[in-house]
């Protein structure tokens, strides 16, 4: 399984070696050498006794990076940091240290460093030229990528390689949650079966995803497989595991676990506290709302989302819906007409006015 996703734990030393390799000072916040004299007081000849295992080998060389010493091409930066543009105007280096894989942009559209400078070539040739100069390089073959990639577009056929990457205990935990997540758009009582081993898993990340896809097992099961979650030692996968038993069949349960529900189902509410200024968590007030039958709740959920984004259409339509429902039709067109003037190219809620037929 490691051999066939080759480079799937690449991910997870990395970070380990950012935090304790001599390359900047904790104090200064300064690096300790410029350039690439900063990676080579480890990636050199001489190596570094505090990590046996870096290859002892000449890296700020051409026979290494193929470009003129001394030229930007030739930064370990440029190649193993690539730099891209976050939130607009802040341009961040991305501290994961991998190598270039075009290989992986031609399948999956991912970024690599290669052809941040030869945009001219596109990343066909680039992958071409990586395998040309190092054609027996360990660093190629399949990767999580490829199958993450289409899975976000649909999970279903990738549903078997998503779950080996989640039970791949290889694999950085980060990695493994989000191959999960990518199965949670498709719940059902057999993936909820195949994943419930995970829901001891010693990563919480994992744990946390695979108590989110047992919303697709039977009620009964349901509660018994996150009733011991509730007491889990990391909060968010308790307030997980309670945010999946709202409205659960808890009568059964023994005393102890519906006094842990309450704590936890306590924790949640003051996690949404702390966020009330997001129209996103009134959205899930109002699901929440919605699972416990209690329609006026979902109602200002909604409505408070809206107010604070007016164009959140899913929350507009949940409540049109919900006024519909409650049999106050004469507010569900004023509504939709509200929410079609905030929204004027929405088809979302152009079709909702007409299939509830709130246009007359």
């Amino acid at each position: 399984m490691a051999e066939f996703y080759s480079g799937l734990s690449e991910t997870k030393s990395p970070i380990h070696w950012w935090i304790i390799a001599p390359a900047f000072s904790p104090h200064t916040a300064k690096l300790k050498a410029q350039g690439n004299a900063n990676c080579t007081q480890c990636h050199s000849p001489a190596g570094n006794e505090r990590f046996p295992s870096l290859p002892k080998k000449i890296y700020d060389d051409a026979s290494h990076h193929f470009h003129g010493n001394q030229t930007q091409a030739a930064q370990c930066v440029s190649c193993h940091m690539i730099e891209r543009v976050y939130m607009g105007v802040d341009g961040r280096r991305d501290h994961s240290f991998r190598i270039p894989r075009p290989d992986l942009s031609v399948d999956a559209g991912t970024p690599n460093a290669c052809t941040d400078c030869h945009a001219d070539q596109g990343a066909g040739w680039a992958a071409a030229e990586l395998e040309k100069r190092y054609p027996n390089s360990p660093h190629r073959g399949r990767h999580f990528a490829q199958v993450l990639a289409p899975a976000w577009l649909d999970p279903k056929p990738q549903e078997a390689e998503l779950i080996k990457i989640a039970k791949d205990k290889t694999v950085a935990g980060i990695i493994r949650a989000t191959a999960l997540s990518a199965l949670q758009r498709t719940p059902s009582p057999q993936l909820a079966s195949q994943v419930t081993g995970l829901l001891q898993d010693e990563d919480p990340l994992v744990r946390r995803s695979a108590v989110v896809l047992q919303r697709g097992a039977a009620p009964e099961d349901k509660t018994l497989r996150l009733a011991n979650l509730l007491r889990d030692s990391v909060k968010s996968v308790r307030i997980a595991a309670a945010k999946e038993l709202i409205g659960a069949p808890i009568q059964q349960l023994p005393k102890q676990f519906k006094t842990e529900l309450q704590k936890a189902s306590q924790e949640f509410k003051e996690s949404i506290v702390a966020k009330l200024d997001f129209p996103e968590t009134h959205l899930i007030v109002g699901g929440t709302s919605l699972s416990s039958r209690n329609w006026r709740a979902a109602e200002a959920a909604f409505m408070e989302a809206v107010r604070l984004d007016p164009q959140q259409q899913d929350a507009w339509s949940m409540v049109v819906r919900i006024q519909e429902a409650l049999g106050q039709r004469e507010r569900a067109k004023q509504t939709i007409l509200r929410a079609l003037e905030l929204n004027p190219d929405s088809s979302l809620l152009q079709q909702l006015q007409l299939s509830l037929r709130l246009n007359n």
